[in-house]
């Protein structure tokens, strides 16, 4: 594309039908520059291989791709701050279908940059954790180190050189007016977006894999490669294997889907602060097997949130005497405890002189220009230019925004010249850079959006890796990207094109050493069997909701009137919570209503929305242990049931659609807990979960819909009710055609062992499963919770349905109702005997509907 990609003909506001259309309608600027087309309107070369796939493309063909890969976002789970409570509402991660293209020559020049700046910041930590040459030999001012709040003094020489502090790198880049790169901010403690970046180019490569192929894009696998080998080579010990964990700050953190992201992808155990512990100069792993030692630690965590000991906080994320291990060389954490102090803004002033004084060279890629207000001339300049600069604090803490003294008031910027005048040494300014654009598809057009990069760097021998891409976000306004990573309002793939065919790199290895052959068991932290063991519960739950409250809307508003075992159906509602009101059948639709409304209240925990939605944010937690698909199809229950406008007043007939689908969902979670998940204590804890809730939830509904104590109740209608609520009346017509009788009823749902909706199956699969979890190998008696399980599924197989049935005819139902009675007052205490002494972080739960 040599040709101007706009014409003097060409009409800017008429409807485009086809990408190309789209293209010849871009209108970048030129007073900046744009990375997509130059200042004559020519497209750049690296990126008119892209245009020229697109271009052969019609426009609605662009957006059902759009939509496509959008979806696919929502179903990985994919946003900012997934579950945080305390500090924002999460929101969704917003792909632009468009990547960012760069050349592989133009990078090469960014990839010697980055190495040396990470090789830089290393040193710069080395130094002043270590010797301090820097400060005694005025390279340096002290404040650097004493003034910042994240020094800790407990981490000076916990890192012996020649080790690394830095086996991350991650640096913020901006490009200016001439074309040049510079780098605005750099993250040396745990550099935030590799996990996006991932969702990123899996995504856009599957939305535009024509283009992608033909633009000879560079894989990035070869760098999480090089990440693996680096992590594995920190251990001390089990070199070839070594147990290497990512440390997470755990659900409330806004990194937590790349947390989860990370360990699937890199095929680490995803821990946070509570499953460690420190034992004979070891960190140790918490499990339902005992305490496995671990080798390196991939932390998440702040620096002074790490060990609640010897620095300034973590009691609940950090991990109690972890320093003292790590000056024992007994583990590694990377990146090291304390590599925070590099990310100053201060630090960007004084590097070019760090760099020559540790290479003799220049920085091969300039920071942005940065005032220390510190020193008297650079304070004289600040308060000068006050409305051309960024001002901010010398050190970096939570992603504070810079102050924009060019759009305060005079009260507001008088304010700010007095602190920086009060304490110079904690304020910089900075250049405002006017950031290069690209384009970006939104309302229908391509516009030009402002950009900013994030480009990652991996220890590798003594020097470092470049990713061969980056994290780009994009927006209309160019001061929100000066901001922090969760800024801006959209993201792009970024694309190192090269002029030749790139090799097919894959993150699977062959080691020349015989693996061993196991099974594995034990080695699942109690907090990942806890939350596997409600996640079980609630989808159960959630179910049998839906089941109940089908057949309810169905009876309600059928073709015939409400039977009279629609009083069993509406007294079951009412134990599960789901209608306040007695039940009166005076206007069935509007009774119907009410349950659809109770059904949907977002406000009430026990609804029918408020489980599913708790089923999908403990699955979320365990992300990393469900099979994708499977945590794909929990995402849709959610959004199903989150789609419904309760306060629309939906009607009862349409949400039974919804239903359907619903229970279709949960049916298919089941289907992929048994099909997608090998038979280790992650698996059994699920199962036991949805086992007690089936029992429990069975034993509760034959209370509330047989006719024990309501003479309004009608026999065989409630027993139908039962068989179809519990997904077992076309069982019992296979077995007894249209008879309907009592005994036949209670031994298909209670006795039956072969029937898998039966309460006697589930307490069959509940002992098995008690029985089979870790205890001492010296313990000689049953164990509380193997006596409870033991007891129920006794009574339940020594109850003779047939006795019952004749008792029931003569008008005793009391010996039924002691058997369901007792299952109701048992398994919340079996519950509890489990959580109590294997799912240590079991807390308050309770999913039990007591009536």
């Amino acid at each position: 594309m040599n040709e101007p990609i706009f014409k003097e003909e060409a009409q800017p506001n008429a409807p485009p039908v086809s990408f190309a259309d789209l293209l010849e309608q871009y209108r970048p600027g030129f007073d900046h520059y744009d990375e997509a087309v130059d200042s004559a309107g020519h497209v750049r070369s690296s990126w008119s291989r892209l245009f020229q796939r697109l271009s052969g493309m019609s426009l609605p063909e662009f957006e059902r791709r759009i939509l496509q890969a959008q979806k696919q976002l929502e179903l990985d789970g994919v946003a900012f701050n997934p579950h945080d409570s305390t500090r924002g509402v999460s929101r969704p991660w917003r792909l632009d279908p468009i990547p960012l293209v760069l050349d592989a020559q133009e990078w090469q020049k960014i990839e010697r940059g980055m190495d040396q700046r990470a090789q830089l910041a290393d040193l710069v930590l080395l130094d002043l954790l270590g010797p301090q040459t820097l400060l005694r030999e005025r390279v340096l001012p002290p404040e650097i180190l004493f003034a910042d709040p994240r020094y800790l003094p407990a981490c000076h020489a916990a890192v012996p050189h020649p080790k690394k502090h830095l086996h991350l790198y991650a640096a913020d880049l901006a490009r200016s007016f001439d074309g040049q790169w510079w780098i605005t901010a750099e993250r040396t403690r745990s550099p935030f977006g590799l996990g996006y970046l991932l969702e990123n180019r899996l995504v856009t490569s599957r939305m535009l894999p024509e283009a992608f192929q033909h633009c000879n894009a560079v894989r990035l696998a070869s760098f999480f490669i090089t990440l693996r080998q680096t992590l594995k080579g920190l251990a001390k010990r089990y070199r070839e294997n070594p147990r290497i964990a990512i440390w997470s700050k755990g659900p409330g953190s806004r990194a937590y889907f790349e947390d989860s992201f990370l360990a699937r992808y890199l095929g680490y155990t995803l821990v946070e602060g509570e499953d460690l512990a420190v034992r004979d100069q070891r960190v140790m792993l918490k499990t339902l097997g005992g305490l496995l030692p671990v080798e390196v630690l991939l932390r998440r965590v702040e620096d002074q949130e790490c060990d609640p000991v010897e620095l300034l906080g973590g009691d609940r994320q950090g991990i109690a005497g972890l320093m003292e291990v790590v000056r024992s060389g007994d583990v590694t954490v990377s990146n090291s405890i304390g590599s925070a102090l590099a990310e100053a803004p201060l630090l960007l002033a004084f590097l070019p002189s760090v760099c020559q004084h540790f290479f003799g060279q220049d920085l091969i890629v300039p920071s942005v220009a940065t005032w220390w207000c510190g020193q008297e001339a650079e304070l004289q300049y600040v308060l000068e230019h006050m409305d051309e600069l960024l001002i901010r604090n010398a050190f970096r803490s939570d992603d504070e925004p810079p102050y924009r003294p060019s759009e305060m008031t005079q009260a507001e910027k008088q304010k700010l010249v007095a602190r920086i005048r009060e304490q110079p040494h904690r304020f910089v300014g900075q250049e405002r850079m006017v950031r290069s654009t690209t384009p970006v598809y939104e309302d229908g057009r391509l516009q030009t959006w402002s950009l900013a990069l994030r480009a990652y760097a991996v220890a590798k021998n003594n020097s470092y890796q470049i990713l061969p891409g980056a994290l780009a976000r994009v927006s209309p306004d160019p001061e929100v990207l000066s901001h922090n990573m969760t800024s801006g309002e959209k993201s792009q793939d970024v694309w190192i094109v090269s002029d030749q065919s790139v090799p097919h790199v894959s993150l699977l290895e062959n080691s020349v050493q015989e693996t061993e052959l196991k099974r594995a068991g034990a080695e699942l932290p109690s907090r990942v069997a806890d939350n596997l063991f409600w996640l079980g519960r609630n989808l159960e739950r959630s179910e049998q909701i839906a089941r109940l409250v089908r057949l309810v809307l169905q009876e309600l508003t059928g073709e015939a009137a409400a039977s009279a075992g629609t009083h069993g159906l509406l007294k079951a509602c009412r134990r599960a919570k789901l209608l306040d009101k007695p039940e009166k059948l005076d206007d069935e639709y509007l009774l119907a209503q009410e349950i659809t409304r109770g059904a949907l209240d977002r406000k009430v925990a026990h609804s029918l929305r408020g489980v599913v939605m708790v089923s999908h944010a403990t699955a979320a937690k365990v992300r990393d242990r469900l099979a994708i698909d499977c945590f794909r199809v929990i995402t849709e229950l959610r959004d199903l049931l989150g789609s419904v406008n309760s306060d629309a007043r939906i009607a009862p007939t349409d949400f039974m659609t919804v239903l359907d689908e619903a229970i279709t969902l949960t049916n298919a979670i089941s289907g992929f807990a048994s099909e997608s998940m090998t038979r280790t204590l992650g698996w059994r804890f699920l199962d036991l979960g949805r086992r007690i809730e089936r029992a429990y939830q069975t034993s509760q509904l034959l209370l509330s819909l047989l006719p024990m104590e309501d003479e309004k109740f009608e026999l065989n209608n409630s027993l139908e009710n039962c068989l179809q609520v519990c997904d077992s009346f076309m069982t019992y017509r296979g077995r007894y055609l249209a008879n309907i009788q009592l005994a036949a009823v209670l031994d298909l749902l209670i006795t039956d062992e072969t029937n898998p909706r039966s309460i006697a199956f589930q307490l069959q699969a509940i002992t098995q499963h008690v029985d089979r979890l870790p205890r001492p190998d010296t313990q000689a008696s049953i164990s509380p919770e193997q006596r409870i399980a033991l007891s129920l599924s006794n009574s339940v197989r020594l109850a003779d349905v047939v006795e019952l049935g004749v008792k029931v005819r003569e008008g005793d139902w009391s010996n039924l109702q002691k058997l369901l009675r007792r299952l109701v007052e048992q398994l919340p205490k079996l519950s509890d005997a489990i959580s109590g002494k294997f799912l240590i972080h079991a807390g308050l739960q309770r999913h039990f509907a007591r009536s």
